[in-house]
């Protein structure tokens, strides 16, 4: 079957997805309605987070995703609760299921990220893209990957990248791996990671992008 994408040789440019079936343009595609219909579909636990300014759907996870991963941010369980980077776009979500499920083939049972919702005023967004990125709840940085068996994946520790350097294809160590196969299966359409620029040093950056025919990792 032919591939969702093909990466640009420097790793700087977004490339067209190749594909009409590919799953970031089928869930950045949906309704409200219809992106909840399916969260309930996989079984996945999930409450309304109430009116969230540039927010389409959005929700706070309550269980964990496909392959038992859970995905949260360091802050203490009680402050989880009602922390807006804690709220995502439910499209966001459907894409992160399918991400949970390959990275628990890898052992793999959280995530840890930095932030999902975040508004311009803390800049969530580019001007460009108001209402997309964090603004609207459809991008999250991930900063480590938490094993079963007590071992880490630690981005800023572990990616071992350079600015500039291209993503994928190459896969020279876990991570990277990680991205790429995400890429591969098209689960989002901007992957950014240490390679990107500085203010990635720490985490990867996953994000659905609505109205977007292509897809950049880097």
């Amino acid at each position: 079957m032919s591939p969702f994408w093909e990466p640009d040789p420097t790793g700087t440019h977004a490339v067209p997805i190749l594909r009409s079936d590919a799953p970031n343009e089928h869930y950045a595609a949906m309704d409200a309605t219809v992106c909840e219909t399916e969260l309930g579909r996989r079984n996945i636990a999930w409450v309304d987070a109430g009116p969230t300014i540039g927010v389409l759907a959005p929700v706070r996870l309550r269980g964990p995703l496909s392959g038992g991963v859970t995905i949260h941010s360091l802050l203490p369980a009680s402050q989880r609760e009602k922390a807006p980077m804690e709220i995502f776009d439910c499209r966001l979500v459907l894409a992160l299921d399918d991400f949970s499920a390959a990275v628990s083939k890898r052992g793999v049972t959280e995530m840890i990220h930095m932030s999902a919702y975040r508004p311009r005023s803390q800049n969530g967004c580019t001007h460009k893209y108001d209402g997309k990125q964090h603004c609207g709840a459809l991008a999250v940085d991930i900063s480590e990957f938490r094993r079963k068996d007590g071992s880490t994946l630690n981005v800023q520790r572990d990616f071992h990248g350079k600015i500039g350097s291209s993503t994928c294809p190459a896969r020279p160590n876990e991570l990277w791996s990680i991205v790429c196969d995400a890429a591969d299966k098209a689960t989002f359409n901007v992957m950014l990671t240490p390679n990107f620029n500085a203010q990635h040093f720490n985490h990867v950056h996953v994000e659905v992008t609505p109205e977007a025919a292509w897809m950049l990792v880097h």
